[in-house]
C-alpha cells in the first residue's frame, strides 16, 4: 500500500523591509513540510492574497504599512479564521504583546529569534498551539514578576491634613481657598499636593482624584 504523504504547510511571508523578507524565504524554503505559498510588502498585498491563495499560516510584521500588523490581524480573524497568524518582529513591548494576543494571534516571534524557534513556532501554530520565542516569554515574565513587587508593595496611605486636602480639591478648590479653609500657608497645601501625587504616582489632579476615589475618600 502506498504510503499518502503529508500536506506541506502553506506559508505567506508578509514583511516591508525586502531584504529580511528574501532571506526568510530562503531560509523556510529548505524545510521539507513548507511551501511559500505567497509573500507581501504590506497589509493591503495579504488580503490580496488570502483572498485567491490557499494559505495555512501567516508570518507578518507588525509594523507594516496598509493596514499594519494590528489591523490585519483583526481582518484576518474575521474574514479568514482558520488561518493562524504567527508575529514576527521588533516589538518586545508587553503592551503590544498582549493587543497582539487579543486580536487572535496564535504565536510571537521577536526577529533575533534561532532559526529553530522558527521553524517551531509555524509548526506549533499549524497544529492548534500558542507559541512564543524565549525572548517574549521572558519579556512576559518578567513583566509579571514586576506587577506582583508593585501589587506586594506597601499601600499608599494619607495623613489626615491630606485626606482634607485631596476631598477639598475634590470640591474644585484652588491651592488658594484651600489655604484659608484650613487656616494654613499656600506653600503647605502645594507641598501637601505633590507629596500625594508622589504617592499615588498620579501624573496629574485627575489621577490624584481618582485614586482618592477608589480609596473611598472622596465621591467623584
Amino acid at each position: 500500500m502506498k504510503a499518502v504523504a503529508s500536506k506541506r504547510i502553506q506559508l505567506l511571508i508578509a514583511d516591508d523591509h525586502r531584504v529580511l523578507l528574501d532571506g526568510l524565504v530562503s531560509l523556510l524554503r529548505t524545510e521539507p513540510n513548507f511551501e511559500i505559498a505567497a509573500t507581501a510588502e504590506n497589509g493591503e498585498q495579504v488580503i490580496d492574497w488570502l483572498n485567491k491563495t490557499e494559505v495555512d499560516v501567516c508570518l507578518i510584521d507588525i509594523s507594516m504599512p496598509r493596514p499594519d500588523g494590528m489591523e490585519l490581524t483583526r481582518w484576518i480573524q474575521q474574514h479568514k479564521p482558520q488561518i493562524k497568524i504567527l508575529i514576527l518582529t521588533t516589538h518586545d513591548e508587553e503592551e503590544i504583546i498582549a493587543e497582539m494576543v487579543q486580536a487572535g494571534i496564535a504565536g510571537y516571534l521577536l526577529k533575533s529569534c534561532t532559526r529553530h524557534e522558527l521553524v517551531e513556532g509555524i509548526n506549533r501554530v499549524m497544529s492548534g498551539q500558542f507559541f512564543f520565542s524565549e525572548a517574549v516569554s521572558n519579556r512576559i515574565i518578567d513583566s509579571y514578576k514586576e506587577q506582583k513587587k508593585e501589587t506586594a508593595e506597601e499601600p499608599v496611605t494619607f495623613t489626615e491634613r491630606e485626606k482634607e486636602i485631596v476631598q477639598l480639591l475634590a470640591k474644585e478648590y484652588t491651592n488658594e481657598k484651600i489655604a484659608q479653609t484650613l487656616h494654613i500657608s499656600y506653600r503647605t497645601v502645594e507641598t501637601h499636593r505633590k507629596n500625594m501625587m508622589l504617592k499615588t504616582k498620579a501624573r496629574n489632579l485627575a489621577g490624584l482624584l481618582r485614586f482618592a476615589s477608589n480609596q473611598g475618600l472622596i465621591r467623584l
